[in-house]
Formats: structure tokens, sequence, C-alpha cells
């Protein structure tokens, strides 16, 4: 028997970054001074936006062996997330760049508790049948609240009147109940065969549940050369926390979307199809290749609401993603190794199925056309690699660079995301200390450097992408200080 506890907790306060030296938009500056004649904005660059998120997760496991071929596990856990948005509403509204596009100010808080119990078991058959089977049942319960400030619109469109708000609280419970088996067959020494199927049922935003086969299968031409093949049905429930539209009421406000359809933002089903190999060319190297097609059915993506950052799920009919992946791993010296990868991918949507309100009606339309948009998380080639070196046992150092050819975008009357941002490249340093202390105490000390050589660029842009009201830059050159300790065993 055995019984294991844990417990993490994380609380973060970001403030939001805004664009310096922005003109105020004086006509809404002046609805704005209508009812506060004493407001005046503040430059843009102080604009006061902040997030705070926190997390806490626990859980107790308790497992048991009958015996050296039969094993279980029991597992109950809980937890709580939460995310909070602060705007400076009138400041935000001042900056308006273009009133006749739909335009508010907004906060948001969400948050979600999470609880369930979790079933394993695993049996050895024979020595050429291992079976694991389980069960999962978990229920979460998020709350959303929206506050937006905007302005009404009057009989030709144009803002009018001083400040309106628009709110809206929901609260949502979801079950979801999972079952799984899986026998992992060895008939001969250089197969093995994974064979399993997996029960899914929701009962959250919509009511659903799908029948899930997997199979995959792994070929050892030798101990250094594998080779595997996989295919398997996903179902992916889409998160609880969501903007409930049509309780904001904005029909005659500024943030009255151009397209008011109300849907519900479905599950995504999936096919989803992997092959690959890895080769140990020596102690030394090793390489890893991966392809993967993944075909989809309501696509799920994720976009903002105006300029609040917190994101909102919605989904397309139809979907697919492919790509390739290869890696290599070297060990220089025994102080001394490092991986690198490069990988291509895309990823391609039609038929908008939920969400019209996250979205402009050209955006919309691009999306219905017969050919579909290319997905706005989409980068057609990414690479990283990280060297890792050790002077001493106990010190570490670290380096790490990151590439992406530029998340998609669209010029002004191009299609969207028919185009893509410019590319970049991030390296980042990382030195960490192990510091012994008494019995089996210890400390590790870190210190980071992100973006080393403050490079800055848009990793995104706020027009002609899919469900982003605001452009995201990358992190400025930043000092990161950390510490651990580590209980005795």
């Amino acid at each position: 028997n055995n019984v294991t506890w844990l417990f993490l907790n994380s609380i973060a306060k970001l403030q939001i970054p805004t664009r310096p030296d922005l003109t105020p938009n004086p006509t809404i500056v002046g609805l704005i001074q209508a009812d506060d004649p004493g407001f005046v904005p503040d430059g843009s660059q102080h604009v006061d936006e902040n997030q705070k998120e926190t997390n806490q997760y626990s859980h107790v496991v308790w497992r048991h062996d009958w015996n050296t071929n039969q094993s279980f596990s029991l597992a109950g856990y809980f937890r709580h997330t939460r995310a909070t948005f602060d705007t400076d509403p009138l400041n935000v509204l001042a900056f308006t760049q273009d009133p006749d596009e739909p335009f508010s100010a907004g906060s948001q808080d969400r948050f979600a508790y999470s609880g369930g119990i979790r079933f394993d078991y695993t049996q050895r058959l024979n020595p050429d049948h291992l079976i694991k089977a389980g069960i999962q049942i978990d229920r979460t319960q998020a709350v959303n609240k929206t506050r937006l400030s905007a302005f009404l619109r009057d009989g030709v469109g144009e803002p009018t009147g001083g400040v309106v708000s628009r709110n809206a609280d929901n609260r949502t419970i979801g079950w979801r109940e999972e079952f799984w088996i899986q026998d992992q067959w060895t008939p001969w020494d250089q197969w093995t065969f994974n064979i399993g199927v997996r029960f899914d049922q929701i009962q959250a935003l919509t009511n659903d549940r799908q029948v899930s086969p997997r199979l995959g299968a792994t070929y050892a031409l030798t101990p250094n050369h594998v080779f595997r093949a996989f295919y398997g049905r996903l179902f992916t429930p889409p998160n609880l926390e969501a903007v409930r539209f049509a309780q904001l009421n904005t029909i005659g406000t500024t943030a009255e979307p151009e397209n008011l359809t109300n849907r519900t933002v479905k599950p995504e089903r999936a096919h989803y199809f992997e092959v690959g190999s890895s080769h140990a060319l020596s102690e030394w190297v090793s390489l890893e290749l991966t392809g993967f097609y993944k075909l989809s059915k309501n696509l799920s993506d994720a976009g903002q609401f105006g300029t609040t950052p917190l994101l909102n799920f919605f989904d397309f009919k139809e979907g697919w993603q492919r790509g390739v992946d290869f890696a290599v791993k070297a060990k220089f010296m025994d102080n001394l190794y490092g991986r690198a990868n490069v990988a291509w991918g895309q990823c391609r949507a039609k038929k908008l199925q939920s969400g019209h309100f996250l979205l402009e009606q050209d955006e919309i339309d691009d999306i219905n056309s017969r050919s579909g948009v290319f997905c706005d998380h989409m980068q057609l080639v990414t690479s990283s690699a990280v060297l890792t070196y050790r002077p001493f046992s106990h010190t570490t150092i670290t380096g790490q660079m990151l590439f992406g050819s530029g998340l998609r975008t669209g010029d002004p009357g191009k299609k969207t995301n028919s185009g893509n941002s410019p590319s970049h490249t991030t390296y980042n340093l990382s030195i960490d200390q192990v510091v012994s202390l008494w019995d089996n105490y210890k400390m590790v000390l870190g210190f980071d450097v992100i973006n080393v050589l403050d490079q800055q660029v848009f990793l995104n842009q706020g027009e002609g992408s899919i469900g982003l009201g605001v452009s995201h830059a990358n992190l400025p050159r930043s000092f990161f200080f950390r510490g651990q300790f580590f209980f005795g065993g």
C-alpha cells in the first residue's frame, strides 16, 4: 500500500502593457466629459489594466498491489482556478481608434471549482498481455462575470450620450464521465500492439458522448531503431468559462457585434493519425521523426471579446491539421548535452459554427468561403534548441533558442489569415545551483534571463487575424529569480 498527497498553489498578478503616445479620440472624450466634466484622459502608456490569476490543486492517491501481476489506484482531487481582468474603462474608451467599428471596455472575473475521483486498474494476464482500465468522474462549476462599458448609437449609427453599462453573470455546472480499457499485446519480441477503447460523456454546455477506438503498433527493427503508428478518435469538450453573449444585451450600443448569431460551442470530434520512428545512432546521438494528421469536426479555437485578454472558445464545423517534427538529441561530453527540433505544420478551418459575436463579418465571410481560412495560431515552421552544461556537480547552465516563422494575419483588403507576421527568434539563459542542506534537504536557486538580446517584435497583429482584438508582443528582456526547497525523504 502507498498513499500520496500533493498540493500546488500559484498566484500571479500582471500589469497589462499598453501602447504609448496614442492620440485620444476627441469625439469619445467629448461624450465622456459631458457626463464627467473633470475627466482628462491619461497618456495611453498609463492606461491601467491588470490581470490576476490564482490556481490551487490537490489530490490524494491510494495505490495497492495485490501481487506482482495486479494493482490498482484510487484518487480524489480538487482544483480551483480564477482569472480576473480589470480594465480602465474611461481611458480605454478615450483611445478608441475607429468608433464606426464595435468597441467597448470590458472587465471579466471567471472562476471554476472542479472535483472528482479516478480509479485505475492494471493486470498482467500473461507475458503477452497487459490490461489497463480506468474510470473517472468529474464535476466542474464555472462562473463568469462580465462588465462592459460602451455608448448607445443614434439613428445613424454614431455613438451618443454618456457611458452605459452592460453586465452579465452566469454559472454553468458540468459533469464528465470517462471509461477506458486497453490491452498491451506483445505477440513477438519486435512487435507491440496497444488496442483500446474509451467512452466519454458530458452534461455541460451540451449533452454529448462518444466511443473512441484506439490502435497503436510499435515495431523494433533493432533495439536502436523503432517504428510506430497510431490511430485514435479524440473527444475534446470546450471550457465552461464562456461569455453568455445574449445576456449582455449589447443591441443598440457600440459593443453590438456585426453578427448577432448566437450558437453554443460544441465538443471537438477528431480522427487522429500519427507515424514516427526513433533511431539511436550511437550512445551520443539519437534522432526522432514524427508525422501527424488530424481531421476534426467542430474544430475548437479561442478568441478575445473586445480588448479583454481572457479567451472564449468557439468552433468551426470542419478543420484539419497536419505536420512533421524532426528532433535530435546529442551528448557532446558527460557534462555537455543538447537537443534541437524543427517542425512544419498547417491548420485550416471553414464554416463557422459558433462565436460569431467574437468576429468581424468579413472574417466570418472568409471562414464560410469554399476554401476556408488558415487557423490564427498556426506557424508554418517552428524550431527550438537547448544546450545544457554542468561545469560543477551542483551547477547547471542552460541556453535556449526559440524560433517561429510568424503567426497568421491578413493585410487590409486581403483574405483573413492569408499572410503571416514577421518571423522571430528568442534566446534565453538559465543558471541553477543546488545547495545541499542537512539530512536529505536541499535548495535549488535559479536565475533566468528571458529574451537575452531584447528583440522586440509583435507575435501577432490585432487586425487581420481571427478573434484577436489587440496585438501581442513578445516579452522584453526580463530577469527572474527562483527558489525551490526539497524536503528530505
